[in-house]
């Protein structure tokens, strides 16, 4: 019996999910709404599969459920713009962080479970994450989008560990460099915000996830790297 829970845990959240995610979609016709009710009730249920199964990878595909959190987060920016009635980039913003909330977990799953990336391919990760993730709270705070500067810190602490999982390694010195490096543009950040005439929230907040994404990296991977 306890090995088939995960699997009637998985069951039970992916019934709850179409079920009001369903009903969501016919009372109110919002694509973005639904799908973010239906994922909430979800991903838990799938947490606690993933975690308590031996293989996962048996029910849950890595390759498909990457595949298929990539196309909902791709309905719900697509139907953000659609719906948008204020600035385009302030509703790209919008949209692109409610998709990397409901792409990233299954998207992580894949890269957890699914095939180990080439070293190099890793690195470009971490890059482009870092160069997308730094552009999206400028963006943000440019926009005088909130939204901005929380999609950039996803981005960029996800690409991080992504390539740490898949076994780009860095010091303790280089993690407190990017620390330092951190704090030095939350400082220009907050000095920017303090003096714009609109949405200084935008730029405080832009400083709040240069702090974290860093900060939060150290964190969760210092202790790996101390060994």
């Amino acid at each position: 019996m306890n090995r088939r829970v995960p699997e009637l845990a998985l069951v039970t959240g992916v019934f709850l999910a179409v079920s009001l995610g369903g009903f969501a979609l016919w009372a109110t016709r919002d694509v973005s709404r639904s799908l973010l009710a239906a994922v909430v009730l979800l991903y838990p249920f799938a947490l606690y599969a993933v975690r308590y199964d031996d293989d996962p990878t048996t029910v849950l595909p890595p390759r498909a459920v990457g595949a298929a959190g990539a196309l909902a987060a791709a309905a719900v920016v697509a139907d953000t713009l659609v719906r948008a009635t204020d600035a385009p980039l302030a509703a790209a913003l919008r949209g692109l962080f409610f998709g990397l909330v409901v792409a990233l977990p299954p998207v992580a799953y894949a890269a957890r479970y699914g095939a180990r990336a080439a070293p190099g391919r890793a690195r470009a990760v971490l890059a482009g994450s870092a160069l997308g993730g730094g552009g999206l709270v400028f963006a943000g705070a440019v926009a005088g989008s909130v939204f901005g500067p929380a999609a950039g810190l996803l981005v960029a602490l996800a690409g991080a560990l992504y390539a740490h999982e898949h076994g780009v390694r860095t010091d303790r010195t280089t993690k407190l460099a990017g620390v330092a490096a951190g704090l030095l543009l939350a400082a220009v950040a907050l000095v920017a915000g303090l003096s714009a005439a609109e949405s200084p929230l935008a730029y405080v907040l832009a400083a709040v996830a240069l702090v974290l994404a860093p900060g939060t990296y150290y964190a969760l991977t210092v202790e790996t790297s101390a060994f």
